[in-house]
């Protein structure tokens, strides 16, 4: 996994950590190319990409967003106990379809809020 974080203005905190987030992904036994950016913003949603003539592997490209920092303990407690086994799910649910099957060829995105 690679991931690239924007810095917060003052009074924002971000709920995913990149640490959780390999977690989970590793948990699971998802491989798959996965890149995080995180950035200030109230936002957390994921793309899915098959294979491009640019790009010829899958990947799922996740977007989180920030938090006011005085909300960032609640915020990541419902980031873990709900968003990342949901995005986990969605993830696992597409990598379980046939390479051939439409849906898996098709980008795809998961919005949380």
């Amino acid at each position: 996994m690679k991931s690239a974080t924007a810095k917060l203005p003052k009074g924002q905190s971000y709920p995913l950590k990149p640490s959780r987030l390999e977690e989970a992904l590793t948990s699971a036994s998802l491989s798959v190319d996965v890149y995080l950016t995180r950035a200030p913003g109230r936002f957390f949603n994921a793309h899915f990409w098959p294979p491009s003539p640019d790009i010829p592997y899958e990947r799922i490209y996740i977007q989180a967003g920030s938090v006011p920092s005085k909300e960032a303990s609640e915020a990541r407690d419902e980031v873990e106990r709900k968003a990342l086994p949901a995005l986990i799910t969605w993830i696992s649910d597409i990598l379980a379809l046939d390479e051939k099957s439409p849906a898996r060829r098709e980008r795809q995105e998961l919005k949380f809020y």
